[in-house]
């Protein structure tokens, strides 16, 4: 279940606000509303329902607000306080007249106002229930939920004992137990404990008279029966007394609660009636303008607004206009019939353009507060009508926006509310059937002088159907098409042959035809999957139009339908190539990020990488600022880490050489901090492994590897909140035909890893998106960016891989990885060179950069190493200064703005000197570009930012070739 959920109804927050309003008079209510991101009306409307997110807020608010930790539980006693309780809840606290009987109602009392939970209550004794509550599926409830449980449940008994109940509580679901348990206790009434006394002296007095009867006198004996039976008529007296009270102080909470409920019925039942009203107007009239003005006849008689309005698009769907209102004056009615809206200007900002746009309702409850988001006109319009409040809902019918439904209270100032919007939905939607009804019917009508010839020639299914849905005729269009001969047809019940797969369907057909022979005059229309006679699907669109005869009495139907399989698989298609052009342009845009960031922020990071080697050869090994320097330098290549990152999504950044071992990047990963971090986070999640010792190597690289399985396995432990376990598995696996799973596999030779675990499971929706950029469940910036299995996909796709996934909601997922094996030995890395081997001999070397910071760093490293350096800032001064010098070597940047590339740039120098030694230096990937210089003669590829082994060992390199 999502946060998003509407769990919570405006009831439980409307008494935190009136707890606060007597308890803390001092916090502005207003401004604790804004700060937790509730509006006031959303309050006031006891039809609203909170999300689990919005009550988490405003829980939390509450508590930096007040400063109080335990306000729930103390908002929890007074919410089942007398000043706390009301409407309904009141006269089933007050009507029972006993606590046992309102503990037993606890559950039907809390499903009013929480979807969250599911509660249970059962007797234990004369004072004690039990009462359960278990969170639904899916829902994510705080402990201070129990609290605030805990305090209402302690305060009912007050409203009979005048004492807090106590409240035990053994098992809670925030402890880790299946649920949460609540043992309550309470205090006997007093009419009752004094009625108790009353009846336990009045068996005593029995005794007494019975055993005194032959000890003492007759007189005495009926002196103390005559004081005994006084005094036990008093406190019979008293205990009445107490009842009756409690007798008056129900009857007359219950009289206030059935006042409230009146009025609550009332307004339902006026409701019920405008919905009822409008249908009638619906299905009597046919023609647009005359059903729209019944219609706002009919609005101005039910609802409880000051105005309203009802605008439609035109016939090109380019302008909004005025059709029908009321409580207009009329000079206001006249400016709307002028007043049109543009529909076809994308830029328009006016709220009832948005409405149509995005089909979507809005309830503005001051609209001084929006003037700034409005365009002129629209601002405009809004002072000419005197609106302050307004609510307005699209007219939509099949997700094609009709026109809106507007209504605001000019005069009454009466505050809109969000159950007003909810009515207004219903009362649109019931009007977008009747303007396409409407619609339909003009186009029938329009038709009706060829019909004859339709039937001849359409290449439609035409039936006619008696008031029994029996087939009295059909077309030979329809004999084809569905598969039988006319006398097949003839006869027979339109369901079992039209709807013969599916029996709910045949229900809803025979429904629709009992709905048009209850009332004869509605035209509906509908599109349904059925069955040809060879078993084939097919989709067809069916108008059901009533026939009548002379008399005006209903005697057949005709249907129309139309094949429309191949436009709905059509439109499919048409689904399936927008989503993926839109991953594509998605995977498009993030890869010019991903090149624009790689370039200029290793230009910011060269300083942070490069200058600490620098710094650390003329540092002795025991200075205290070497770990300072190193931190320093390890920091600057985690955030080239993070570019690469970038580029694997823009697939620019693997270069899959490197002979490489599955088997050793898991373990190497296992051994790492970031897993032992995973671990502490996650300290109820097991890893079982299971490594192929054989596992045969791969072409890869070891860093992208590393950060697939990563990801994959912070996934996996991240689906299991209540823990579980991940096992790790890696095979060779030989495939002698193409495999389909979620990817199609290719025939060859693979090493695999599979990850499973026991988790939540992915569902077939998500599991479709799975890998899309900055798709993702988590919290963004909290345990994910979106990115994580976007890298996966890109990495394995440039280790010319595969992946597989297998899942299922609730039983785990399972992900297999198919990387191509290689033939090549596995090579150990080479050792690190000495400082001395990368020193120069006075050799002249020309750096050619853009950036000025790149050419100096790189100017420093070299002279460091006892080069002789000259910089220039672009490839044309490279070009020039080589026309009257020389240089041993070139260090050339890759991409150079403005001006000509690295590319360019060797390709010029080459025509003047042939045997121009170079190596190429870039802050991307190695390009198509890189190669192509590399094919012209270029030495090696340095990726920045440098670092002084890898920058000196490429120069010597180069130099030392003959």
């Amino acid at each position: 279940m999502s946060d998003q959920q509407p769990l919570y109804n405006s009831r439980i927050t409307r008494t935190y606000l009136q707890y606060l309003r007597k308890n803390y008079p001092d916090i502005t209510i207003d401004a604790l509303l804004e700060k937790a991101g509730i509006a006031n009306y959303e309050i006031e409307d006891p039809g609203h329902w909170f999300t689990q997110e919005q009550v988490d807020r405003f829980h939390e608010t509450l508590i930096i607000e007040t400063g109080d930790a335990d306000i729930a539980r103390k908002a929890g006693r007074f919410a089942g306080s007398s000043e706390g309780v009301e409407g309904a809840a009141k006269q089933m606290v007050m009507g029972l007249m006993s606590p046992t009987a309102t503990y037993l109602l606890v559950e039907k009392l809390y499903a009013i106002m929480s979807r969250g939970a599911i509660v249970r209550a059962k007797k234990l004794g004369p004072d004690k229930v039990e009462i359960v509550s278990m969170p639904k599926t899916g829902v994510a409830e705080k402990a201070y939920q129990c609290q605030n449980r805990t305090g209402f449940f302690e305060s009912l008994a007050k409203w009979f004992t005048d004492k807090y109940a106590t409240v035990e509580h053994p098992e809670c679901f925030h402890r880790g137990d299946e649920f949460c348990r609540y043992i309550v206790a309470w205090e006997k009434t007093p009419a009752l404990i004094w009625k108790r006394i009353r009846n336990y002296l009045m068996l005593g007095a029995v005794l007494a008279f019975l055993v005194l009867l032959p000890l003492v006198s007759l007189k005495t004996w009926g002196i103390i029966f005559l004081l005994s039976t006084f005094f036990l008529g008093i406190l019979s007296q008293y205990a009445s007394h107490l009842e009756n009270q409690e007798l008056t102080r129900t009857i007359e909470t219950q009289k206030a609660a059935a006042e409230e409920n009146l009025v609550e019925s009332n307004i339902r039942y006026n409701n019920a009636l405008l919905i009822q009203e409008i249908g009638q107007v619906a299905s009597k009239i046919l023609a647009v303008d005359e059903l729209m003005r019944n219609v706002a006849s009919v609005m101005e008689k039910r609802l409880d607004f000051d105005r309203g309005m009802i605008m439609l698009a035109d016939r090109d769907r380019a302008r909004l206009n005025y059709m029908a209102g009321y409580g207009h004056t009329k000079e206001q009615e006249e400016f709307l019939k002028q007043t049109a809206f543009n529909l076809d200007n994308p830029e328009s900002r006016g709220l009832f353009v948005l409405a149509m746009r995005e089909r979507k309702p809005f309830l503005i409850d001051n609209i001084n507060e929006i003037e700034n988001t409005l365009s002129e006109k629209s601002l405009t319009f809004a002072k000419r009508m005197g609106s302050r409040s307004l609510i307005c809902v699209p007219i939509i019918y099949e997700k094609e926006s009709l026109g809106i439904l507007a209504v605001d209270n000019s005069k009454s100032k009466m505050p809109l509310k969000q159950s007003d919007m909810s009515l207004l939905m219903g009362v649109a939607s019931q009007l977008a059937i009747s303007i396409t009804n409407a619609m339909s019917f003009k186009k029938l009508q329009q038709s009706e002088t060829k019909y004859r010839e339709l039937i001849e020639t359409a290449n439609s299914i035409i039936l006619r159907m008696d008031a029994e849905a029996n087939i009295t005729f059909s077309n030979e269009f329809a004999q084809r098409f569905l598969g039988y001969t006319e006398e097949e047809m003839l006869g027979r019940n339109a369901a079992r042959i039209i709807f013969q797969d599916s029996v709910s369907t045949q229900q809803g057909f025979n429904q629709l035809i009992n709905s048009m022979r209850r009332n004869p005059e509605i035209s509906v229309v509908s599109e349904n999957e059925t069955s040809r006679r060879n078993g084939e699907k097919v989709w067809i669109a069916w108008a059901y139009k009533p026939i009548f005869d002379d008399e005006g009495k209903f005697r057949e139907i005709l249907c129309i339908g139309n094949d429309i399989t191949e436009l709905r698989r059509a439109d499919r298609e048409k689904k399936d190539l927008q989503a993926q052009l839109q991953r594509a342009q998605k995977m498009e845009a993030i890869g010019t990020l991903a090149g624009g960031v790689a370039h200029d922020l290793n230009n910011i990071l060269s300083g942070i990488v490069s200058y600490p080697d620098l710094l650390l050869i003329d540092l002795p090994q025991e200075s205290p600022l070497c770990k300072p320097i190193l931190t320093i330098q390890k920091s600057g290549e985690k955030a080239a880490a993070i570019v690469q990152d970038l580029l694997t999504l823009a697939r620019r950044g693997v270069a899959a050489t490197e002979v490489v071992n599955l088997n050793s990047i898991i373990m190497e990963y296992l051994l790492s901090p970031e897993h032992a971090k995973l671990e502490l986070n996650h300290p109820n999640v097991k890893l079982e492994r299971h490594l192929d010792p054989n596992l045969l190597n791969i072409l890869g690289s070891p860093v992208h590897l590393s950060k697939t399985i990563m990801n994959l396995i912070s996934n996996a432990a991240e689906a299991m909140p209540d823990g579980g376990k991940i096992v790790i598995t890696t095979e060779n696996r030989h495939e002698d035909i193409p495999k389909n799973g979620f990817d199609e596999i290719d025939a060859g030779d693979y090493a695999t890893v599979i990850i499973k675990d026991t988790g939540i499971g992915i569902s077939q929706e998500d599991l479709e998106r799975i890998f899309e950029p900055f798709y993702t469940k988590k919290s963004m910036g909290r345990s994910g960016t979106g990115l994580g299995m976007a890298v996966v996909w890109g990495t394995v796709k440039d280790h010319r891989g595969f992946i597989d996934i297998k899942s299922k909601e609730g039983k785990g997922t399972t992900i297999t990885l198919y990387i191509p094996v290689t033939r090549q030995a596995f090579t150990k890395e080479v050792d690190l060179v000495s400082l001395e081997s990368l020193k120069g001999h006075g050799e002249s070397i020309l750096i050619v950069d853009d950036v000025k910071e790149q050419r100096e760093i790189a100017s420093e490293i070299l002279e460091k190493l006892g080069y002789t350096v000259n910089t220039v800032s672009s490839g044309e001064e490279a070009v020039s200064y080589l026309h009257e010098s020389s240089a041993d070597l070139m260090v050339l940047d890759m991409i150079m703005d403005p001006g000509i590339d690295g590319l360019e740039t060797y390709q010029k120098v080459l025509e003047i000197k042939p045997s121009q030694k170079a190596i190429i230096a870039s802050g991307y990937s190695e390009s198509i570009r890189v190669k192509e210089a590399q094919r012209l003669g270029a030495g090696a590829y340095v990726k920045k930012p440098y670092l002084l082994e890898k920058f000196g060992r490429a120069v010597r390199a180069e130099l030392d070739k003959s």
